[in-house]
């Protein structure tokens, strides 16, 4: 009984993620799309962020359900999707936030209410074929870390 309540908040955390995302576009978009955007030619740049559901990151002391970080490596586009994504980003569900991400980058991808992304590595193309970024999305468990992460990073042309 204890597992199914902890299961049935889990889900209901996540609504608010998912009601967010229907009609009117997902307010990751704008900062993500401006990231990617940015990155100039003959140029690449990445952000990971990072969850942590029920530990903390490995190497940490203190005993948390959950922890986050984003690294930007001081780019300021990616720092804004990276403040994005430490407010509103799931932490439990970490591929809800994979599959955002690939649906701000190729809006007609959509994903059903119930697929559950586990991991994979995503090739999307943004801009024009004369001007954009070729963008790799990878959600994946990180052995050294800890926790799930999510990297996207945008190459130039």
């Amino acid at each position: 009984m204890k597992r199914f309540l902890v299961f049935l908040l889990s889900l209901l955390s996540a609504v608010p993620v998912a009601a967010s995302t229907k009609g009117g576009g997902d307010p990751l978009c704008a900062p993500l799309r401006k990231f990617v955007a940015s990155v100039s030619p003959h140029e690449k740049r990445e952000l990971i962020f990072r969850t942590s559901w029920g530990d903390n990151f490995k190497g940490e002391t203190e005993e948390v359900m959950s922890a986050i970080r984003c690294e930007h490596n001081g780019y300021e586009p990616a720092q804004a999707v990276c403040a994005y994504l430490m407010k509103n980003a799931s932490i439990e569900f970490a591929g809800i936030n994979a599959e955002r991400a690939i649906s701000c980058i190729s809006p007609r991808t959509k994903f059903a209410p119930l697929v559950d992304l586990r991991s994979g590595d995503f090739s999307l193309q943004y801009g024009t074929t004369s001007r954009g970024s070729l963008v790799e999305v990878k959600l994946y468990e990180d052995a050294e870390v800890g926790g799930m992460a999510l990297s996207i990073s945008a190459d130039g042309y």
